[in-house]
């Protein structure tokens, strides 16, 4: 996408794809992603889509959320500005749809995560900014993407990660890695919704904290609605959520990406000046 294509982009009212992750093969979920359907298509805009991408045959959380993100790429062509995805657990919040609307209109070209299970999102929401910011640390229970940025995701990931075993990274882990390698931050907003299913994880992270929100999550739309997406635009609290996640810009990244990138560089530069200290600890654990 040209300059001029991006700046027009950046001053239109956004018109969303919302696409749902479903783990189909777990009848445990299928109430769970009815509500969401229904609450997000009473909710749609004029132009705003909705998808539900449904894995019967457990074959994998990355095969499904690239699905989903290249279903929302495809819609640009009806006039659809950004990506949203949504794990099947995710509970919004009453205004949902508006107010990840007004969000985005705010943060129209950045990666923005909708769901505060972050220390310093506690931090930013008792000073009263809708906003922080990190170089890590995007949880996949609902984020969202220009489609530009998604479309520039999805090749960067399809050439440069080390290939694993199935089932492989999640598709957070892979979003945060390529925003590091980019130096793209991370945008916190206020957290919108809880997750709903926070001890039944199907990628091994039942015990991982936050597994819910720190935030309140909005109890009325009008409440969602109040929030002001201005405060904490200017000097938004910023962080480096998880200690080990630069380590994985040299152990997930084909060597020739990362001496082509120049990760090395961003690396030490995300670590600071406990960079040798790290790369020590670090570089010893997989």
């Amino acid at each position: 996408m040209d300059t001029e294509r991006r700046d027009e982009q950046a001053h239109r009212a956004p018109v969303m794809a919302f696409t749902i992750m479903h783990a189909a093969f777990d009848t445990s979920r299928s109430g769970m992603v009815r509500r969401l359907e229904e609450t997000l298509r009473a909710e749609l805009g004029s132009g705003d889509r909705l998808h539900v991408e449904r894995d019967t045959v457990r074959r994998g959380v990355w095969s499904v959320a690239s699905a989903c993100w290249e279903w929302g790429i495809a819609q640009a062509a009806q006039g659809i500005t950004h990506v949203v995805l949504l794990n099947d657990d995710a509970e919004p919040c009453p205004g949902f749809v508006e107010a990840v609307r007004r969000a985005l209109a705010a943060r129209p070209m950045h990666p923005v995560c909708f769901y505060s299970n972050h220390e310093t999102a506690l931090l930013a929401y008792e000073q009263g900014d809708a906003w922080w910011t990190s170089d890590d640390g995007l949880v996949g229970v609902t984020c969202a993407l220009p489609v530009a940025l998604a479309r520039d995701f999805l090749a960067w990931e399809r050439v440069s990660l080390v290939e694993r075993p199935f089932p492989g990274m999640p598709d957070d882990a892979r979003l945060n890695i390529w925003a590091m390698a980019h130096e793209r931050p991370i945008w916190h907003a206020r957290g919108l919704v809880e997750h709903g299913a926070p001890a039944a994880s199907l990628v091994g992270n039942d015990g991982h904290e936050g597994r819910r929100s720190l935030t309140p999550v909005p109890a009325t739309r009008e409440e969602a609605l109040a929030i002001d997406w201005s405060q904490g635009l200017e000097a938004p609290l910023h962080d480096l959520v998880y200690g080990r996640s630069p380590i994985h810009l040299l152990h997930e990244v084909k060597p020739e990406v990362r001496e082509r990138m120049g990760l090395e560089r961003i690396v030490d530069q995300l670590w600071g000046e406990e960079a040798p200290q790290a790369r020590a600890f670090y570089g010893r654990k997989r």
